[in-house]
């Protein structure tokens, strides 16, 4: 009777835990599509009011299995990618319009600094080659610390180390960037300018010149110059440019065919030979297509930068989203995009702890608004969930993911074509709200 009783206890304990499994395991995601309408709406109206050309809205979630990551809910085209082909000698726009497709591939802006910068150091994190409480001086030699300023003469100078973590979560006290022009013709006095290495120069310039604020830690303010550095650093531990590097550790290894920095450069080649890339500004005459927006990315960087510089599409950003939102779980070859991702056949392209390592909300992150290599918090109003994961870039670029109901956003908009005058805040907030209220 004994031995019944004891059988019986753990058949009890066993459901007990299948059922408290159950109560727990993830449920999929679905989507109202009738709600969607309202997000149409939304954009439409932003396009007529000349917020911006055009756009691309995609809505990943989690399976239904509820067990997976890989769901695209919903991917649609808005508008115009291209309005114009340029100005003529007068000054006047010439019209060229083409719709806007899915597969439009932007120009990511600092979108770059967490799908390009972030993920890449993340790779050399993992491999044992960084550490992210690491001295940045340990990578490029003489770079200064922090000083205070005395109020009075023999005062002692205090000092502190700008580490790797401060770069990543904005708060190493460096300026947010530089003025193109002034840092050009500085370091044109220094040399040939045909010969000029501007990258090098700025480089030297972080370690030695650029002013450093704030005491590290102390106060998070966003600047490019942070990723730049990250970008030295990533480039002087592998010994690949930041393009060639991601590309083999991060792009490729997700199937990503559209992602790429220098898409029109003939030598890479990397994008599929129709692929259609969407134009930003109109400067002077020339329309910048194929061409980073950001001065220190295009002129100072040459295109490849820690900052920004990376081109991708939705459907490309959906396979990002999805693999972070799966716990760093990818698939290889990627399945058709109307559908399911294919990440039930997974792959590991990040650990877990990677994962929760870059996302966690840490009380430093919670009173900075930003994890490592990414802001915090939501667009909208009716997200009130915790883990909730951003980053916008200045072309109009966004993605956001929430990591605990499953769900990633991406909007796309090409909101400085052709001049630099857009708006997309709004819409991004509202559509935001929509999409939080037609989960299902």
């Amino acid at each position: 009777m004994k031995k019944v009783a004891k059988i019986l206890s753990v058949a009890l304990l066993l459901v007990a835990c299948v059922g408290v499994w159950m109560l727990h395991k993830p449920k999929g995601v679905s989507l109202s599509q009738e709600r969607m309408a309202l997000a149409d709406s939304v954009i439409n109206s932003a396009i007529e009011r000349d917020d911006f050309p055009g756009a691309v809205l995609c809505v990943v979630g989690r399976a239904a299995d509820g067990e997976s990551m890989g769901d695209i809910l919903y991917l649609k085209a808005y508008g115009s990618r291209q309005v114009t082909s340029g100005r003529t000698s007068d000054g006047k726009f010439v019209a060229d319009t083409i719709a806007m497709t899915t597969d439009a591939v932007f120009d990511m802006a600092s979108v770059s600094k967490c799908v390009g910068t972030t993920l890449s150091f993340m790779r050399l994190v993992e491999d044992g080659k960084v550490r992210i409480d690491d001295a940045v001086s340990r990578y490029i030699d003489d770079f200064k610390p922090w000083e205070s300023k005395p109020e009075k003469r023999g005062e002692p100078v205090e000092t502190e180390t700008i580490t790797v973590r401060h770069l990543l979560n904005h708060t190493s006290g460096l300026a947010p960037g530089i003025y193109v022009p002034s840092f050009v013709k500085r370091y044109e006095k220094w040399g040939d300018p045909a010969k000029l290495n501007l990258r090098d120069s700025l480089v030297s310039y972080l370690a030695l010149d650029a002013v450093r604020n704030t005491r590290p830690g102390e106060t998070m303010r966003y600047s490019c110059l942070n990723f730049i550095t990250l970008q030295a650093i990533i480039e002087r531990v592998s010994g690949e440019r930041l393009d060639h590097f991601a590309a083999r550790n991060v792009f490729e290894p997700l199937g990503l065919k559209n992602t790429w920095y220098n898409p029109i450069d003939e030598r890479e080649k990397p994008f599929a030979a129709d692929a259609p890339i969407v134009p930003t500004s109109v400067e002077g005459g020339h329309l910048l297509k194929g061409e980073v927006h950001d001065p220190t990315a295009r002129i100072v960087n040459r295109g490849v930068s820690g900052n920004a510089g990376l081109f991708s599409t939705a459907e490309d950003l959906a396979v990002v989203a999805s693999m972070l939102m799966n716990g760093g779980k990818y698939s290889s070859p990627r399945e058709g995009l109307l559908g399911k991702l294919g990440f039930q056949q997974s792959k590991q392209l990040y650990s877990q702890h990677s994962v929760d390592t870059f996302f966690e909300l840490t009380d430093e992150c919670q009173e900075h608004g930003r994890t490592l290599g990414w802001d915090t918090g939501s667009f909208g109003d009716l997200d009130d969930y915790q883990r909730v994961i951003n980053h916008t870039g200045y072309t109009g670029t966004s993605i956001q993911m929430n990591l605990d109901a499953g769900v990633a956003v991406i909007l796309l908009t090409n909101r400085v074509h052709p001049i630099d005058d857009g708006a997309v805040g709004r819409t991004r907030a509202l559509v935001t709200n929509i999409i939080s209220s037609a989960l299902r």
